[in-house]
């Protein structure tokens, strides 16, 4: 993960966490990212934060934990991909999360910069 400053402030910070499995879900992704984040928080303005995933695998290749529904993990998987479909056929911008209609969000635009 790579967190940029603000122009004032200047600099930035690059941190890396190694998961306990393989996972291309973000709601495993993101609790890493927010650690990261919360650790190193210097309190300074955020300009960038920058995410990028090495040593990944292929889904089917997943180990399944003991601990977990099987079928609750396999019903993730199965909505991700249908949000993926949907984000193909239809455009970056034909799902978002909630955050991407906020006034200040960026989201909607930067989407519409790369369709």
């Amino acid at each position: 993960m790579l967190i940029g400053y603000s122009k004032q402030t200047g600099g930035g910070l690059s941190r890396q966490k190694k998961m306990g499995r393989a996972s291309n879900l973000s709601q495993d992704i993101f609790p890493y990212c927010l650690t990261i984040l919360h650790t190193f928080d210097s309190g300074m303005p955020i300009r960038s934060i920058g995410i990028s995933l090495s040593n990944t695998s292929i889904q089917e290749e997943e180990q399944m934990s003991l601990f977990e529904d099987i079928d609750q993990r396999e019903r993730a998987y199965a909505f991700a991909k249908t949000i993926d479909d949907i984000r193909l056929r239809y455009g970056k911008n034909s799902v978002l999360r909630e955050s991407s209609h906020l006034p200040h969000s960026t989201d909607r635009y930067r989407n519409s910069l790369t369709d």
